[in-house]
């Protein structure tokens, strides 16, 4: 008896990655926005409790706002419908570098280093002499004022006079001081907010090196208060070559624009001037020790300079042959 031979099986096709899918998915949907929201919320939470330092706290707001905004961008290109012009893992990496280029000034200007060195300065006739060596470096005086009892402004005026070792005096003077506002709190009424400004920060050329002189200090406005001074050296890159690297950045981001859809809103060139002007206005800031305050701060300003013109770059670009040239090099 012959027997029959059984049909081969059909071959099915592979099952498609379920998970792979999903974790796509969530990568291009909620897990980007919620590490930046934790980021944020829990950096200004942690800040407010003081259970981390001021400069670690504004770094991880930093890291929060600089996600938050790359995945407004980006987040959009990996969800399009039709065929991305980029691999995810290529749209991924330029958003990660990004997040890396913009974060770095931001680290230098929270986290100067160890002073090279620091005193207390006594108020005229005596003088106070501290050796840094030659270099550029930058001074943050310190204002320590008493303790009070009363939720009052208080102002104190400070006058430097600061002779290098060539003998070329320069003269600082500014206020400090700390001051009690009152805040809506909605409908369940008002609570105060006491906000200090301690600190102020300059930049110091010192090419001969040698010692500094502190000469003619003098305090005023605030009994028993005190000033100290500290010398650290001048990390940031000169403000004309941050300009110029935000510039070149955003120039590129608007090439992006142009070559992923030149009808679609430049939001990478838009997010990358903002954080052009964010970046400028922090690490040029005169605040000693810039916080949190600080970081919304330059951020709020950096919008409101930098959108307006990346807009009009974009306008102009829209109506020259640079975005023909640009599609036309994508369609070859």
């Amino acid at each position: 008896m012959v027997e029959k031979k059984r049909p081969a099986p059909k071959r099915s096709s592979p099952p498609r990655n379920v998970n792979r899918l999903l974790v796509e998915e969530a990568l291009s949907t909620w897990i980007p926005p919620t590490i930046g929201a934790i980021l944020l919320g829990g950096a200004t939470l942690l800040d407010a409790l003081g259970a981390v330092s001021e400069p670690l706290a504004s770094m991880v707001a930093v890291f929060g706002l600089l996600i938050l905004g790359v995945f407004a961008v980006f987040g959009r290109l990996l969800r399009a419908a039709h065929p991305p012009k980029l691999r995810p893992a290529a749209i991924t990496g330029i958003a990660l570098a990004w997040v890396a280029i913009f974060s770095v000034p931001f680290a230098l200007r929270l986290f100067p280093g160890p002073p090279v060195a620091t005193g207390a300065l006594e108020t005229h006739p005596k003088s106070t002499s501290l050796s840094i060596g030659e270099g550029r470096f930058d001074l943050v005086l310190d204002a320590h004022l008493p303790m009070s009892s009363e939720r009052q402004t208080r102002q104190l005026h400070y006058s430097v006079t600061l002779t290098d070792g060539a003998g070329q005096p320069y003269r600082y003077d500014g206020e400090l001081g700390d001051r009690w506002q009152t805040r809506r709190l909605g409908r369940r009424g008002t609570a105060p907010v006491h906000l200090e400004h301690l600190s102020s920060a300059y930049e110091i050329d010192n090419p001969a090196g040698g010692t500094l002189r502190f000469d003619d200090v003098t305090l005023s406005g605030v009994p028993n208060a005190t000033l100290a001074a500290s010398f650290y050296r001048h990390r940031v890159p000169a403000s004309l070559w941050l300009l110029s690297g935000g510039i070149l950045l955003t120039v590129g981001a608007l090439a992006f624009d142009l070559w992923w859809d030149p009808r679609r809103t430049p939001a990478a060139a838009l997010l990358t001037a903002t954080a052009t002007g964010a970046m400028l206005v922090f690490c040029s800031s005169a605040t000693g020790h810039p916080g949190l305050r600080q970081v919304f701060g330059s951020t709020i300003v950096g919008g409101i300079g930098g959108v307006p013109a990346a807009g009009i770059a974009a306008w102009l670009a829209r109506r020259s042959p640079w975005p023909r040239a640009i599609t036309s090099q994508r369609a070859t």
